[in-house]
């Protein structure tokens, strides 16, 4: 490889190590409470079934004991409905479109059973609806709908409370009846906290890995660039440096050769974004017919595909219409109107080309 293309390698260099760094941060992920439980896993369609199937078992043992068993297996399939709707994979905070269809839920189901309860008598697990609702509103604190599922809580709370004293049980009855499941959602509420500040810590670490991947990324492919620019360096200067310390005459040859070697050091230093080996070679044959070649680039930011073959192109129609004088090719700093300007003096007459930034897609 020769030096003529370490400026280009310079700038695919730098975008892959942009691509990677982006390709990292997209991995990275922030950890959602719904992942951290795992709604997505077979684990939790099998936590789901064992709950359907709990609350059709409770429902069908204290069918006997109810005044209108109807009632009660119609809650079932509303509150399967909801353990369905409210365990379904997808971003926090849950959908609040979802989230009243779940309250929907509770509020009915928790009506249906107080109708198919019997005014007298031990209720046993006839009241199963209580722990069901409650089931439902852990998950919608968990997913960050704290507010609404206190809301529903409070109703399913009321329609007991309301039952029991239509009932002729007592309001107090109702409310013992109920006030476990406010406990539950106490619990729930605090729960919830400690699982969000776990995901904001296990958020905040993926960054720090996120970014200290990148880091170790770009310092690496830093490394790589200044190892390939030494070689090409070692590459193009040590035959001529070899040369001049060996102390022997030089030949008219050899002079020409370092000095080209010199111009293509010049080259790449000062006209880095331009030393592409078609340029380079197109500078070379003008300083060959007595052409005075510089290259300038003062851009300081990478170039796309079309902008490098728009330049490769204007540059070498002028340096290879260049038969004396001077050729000066520059990349403008961005955000100039012009993208390159390209002066070629000789002795009867001064042309300047322009190639705008606009027409290669330029700022």
């Amino acid at each position: 490889m020769s030096l003529s293309g370490s400026g280009a390698a310079d700038a695919r260099g730098a975008g892959v190590r942009g691509a990677g760094v982006r390709g990292t941060a997209e991995r990275a992920t922030g950890a959602d409470i719904s992942e951290l439980l795992g709604l997505h896993t077979r684990g939790a369609r099998l936590i789901l079934a064992v709950y359907v199937a709990s609350n059709l078992a409770f429902a069908a043992s204290t069918a006997y004991v109810l005044d209108h068993p109807w009632a009660s297996f119609l809650a079932v399939g509303l509150v399967t409905v909801g353990g369905i709707v409210v365990t379904r994979p997808q971003p926090d905070p849950f959908a609040l479109r979802l989230t009243l269809v779940v309250l929907a839920i509770v509020v009915v189901s928790s009506l249906l059973v107080s109708y198919a309860l019997p005014d007298e008598g031990t209720l046993g697990r006839a009241t199963w609806h209580l722990g069901a609702n409650t089931w439902l509103l852990w998950f919608l604190i968990l997913r960050r709908r704290i507010l609404l599922a206190w809301c529903g809580g409070i109703g399913m709370l009321a329609v007991t409370v309301v039952w029991a004293a239509v009932a002729g049980r007592g309001a107090l009855a109702g409310l013992l009846l109920a006030s476990p499941q406010v406990l539950l959602l106490a619990i729930a509420t605090l729960f919830g906290s400690a699982l969000r500040r776990s995901a904001a810590r296990i958020n905040a670490l993926a960054q720090r890995s996120v970014d200290a991947a990148a880091a170790a990324g770009a310092v690496e492919a830093a490394r790589r660039i200044q190892d390939q620019r030494a070689d090409e360096l070692a590459e193009v200067a040590v035959p001529a440096l070899t040369a001049i310390a060996s102390g022997e005459p030089l030949t008219e040859a050899m002079r020409r050769d370092i000095v080209h070697v010199e111009a293509q050091l010049r080259d790449s230093v000062r006209g880095r974004a331009l030393a592409m080996p078609p340029i380079v070679e197109a500078a070379k044959r003008a300083r060959e017919r007595g052409v005075n070649v510089t290259l300038l680039d003062d851009r300081g930011a990478a170039l796309s595909g079309a902008q490098m073959l728009t330049i490769m192109g204007a540059t070498q129609r002028a340096l290879d219409a260049a038969r004396g004088g001077t050729v000066t090719v520059r990349l403008l700093p961005v955000g100039r109107d012009d993208l390159l300007t390209i002066v070629a003096q000789d002795e009867e007459s001064t042309e300047r080309v322009a190639v705008p930034a606009a027409a290669v897609g330029g700022e």
